[in-house]
């Protein structure tokens, strides 16, 4: 068995990855590492691993679901970061759950991935699939941007304001939520809509069926607007650029931790009493 270590490239993500390939190695695996930072320009392939563990928190996750996507490869999120929605392990509970994952009794978990595609000038630039969420919003010096919203090909608003989320259900609890949008069960299949401080009041956050595609235009000046990958890709977009949002043929394949649910997680992270 082959699993690869996915770590952020910080002293203390590095420290627990060094107890963690200890225990994989005991366990039988394979292991190869490979430290995650934002200057890496050549990611490593997964093919051929069973298993991703990553060491991090969910910005490390989300770059390892991206990779690991392609292979229909699960992960194992080690949390070493504030929030911990997706690295759902604390490095106490690894060895633990690593025997209840060997031993079968882990079911992996399905989530939805969006797919992004830039159209600019009537070429279509295939941009990938992101487990969080799509968004447009203004450059640092922009005031307002002006996005036109279509669902199937048919507009529906145009948002005056800081921009537009596209959310999956996972990414629910991260920026859309900031934003003012509603929680949704990871498992879920659906999109989510959420305006950025629109100057329209009555602009709110709109949950559509996972099958329906959706088309932001961009009709600000060129400059002005920015499109956001995951909180971790980007590209400062042209007026009349379209940015295609749909649900991903990919899915991210995850352990959860068996003793935590996502209520449990929702309980603890945003402290509900």
């Amino acid at each position: 068995m082959k699993a690869l270590l996915f770590v952020k490239d910080a002293p203390s993500a590095r420290s627990t990855a060094q107890d963690v390939e200890r225990l994989l190695k005991l366990f039988g695996f394979e292991v190869e590492t490979f430290f995650n930072n934002r200057e890496a320009k050549e990611k490593p392939s997964v093919e051929g691993f069973e298993l991703v563990v990553v060491v991090g928190g969910d910005g490390t996750f989300l770059a390892g679901a991206r990779l690991a996507s392609r292979h229909r490869v699960p992960l194992l999120g080690i949390n070493q970061g504030r929030f911990g929605f997706l690295t759902e392990v604390e490095k106490e509970e690894v060895e633990e759950v690593l025997q209840s994952l060997l031993r079968g009794e882990l079911k992996v978990q399905r989530r939805m991935m969006l797919e992004a595609t830039l159209i600019r000038g009537g070429q279509e630039l295939p941009l990938g699939s992101y487990l969080n969420d799509v968004v447009l919003s203004k450059e640092s010096l922009a005031r307002m941007v002006e996005v036109e919203v279509l669902v199937e090909e048919e507009h529906v608003l145009k948002v005056y304001g800081d921009g537009v989320i596209v959310s999956s259900p996972t990414g629910s609890t991260a920026y859309a939520l900031s934003a003012g949008g509603p929680i949704i069960y990871p498992l879920s299949e659906a999109l989510l809509l959420v305006p950025i401080c629109p100057h329209t009041l009555s602009n709110r956050p709109l949950l559509l069926p996972s099958e329906v595609r959706l088309k932001l235009i961009n009709l600000s000046d060129s400059g002005m607007a920015y499109l956001t990958l995951d909180g971790q890709e980007g590209m400062s977009l042209q007026k009349g650029d379209a940015v295609v949002v749909r649900k991903s043929e990919r899915h991210c394949l995850m352990y959860p931790n068996p003793k935590r649910s996502f209520f449990s997680i929702l309980k603890e992270k945003l402290r509900w009493g």
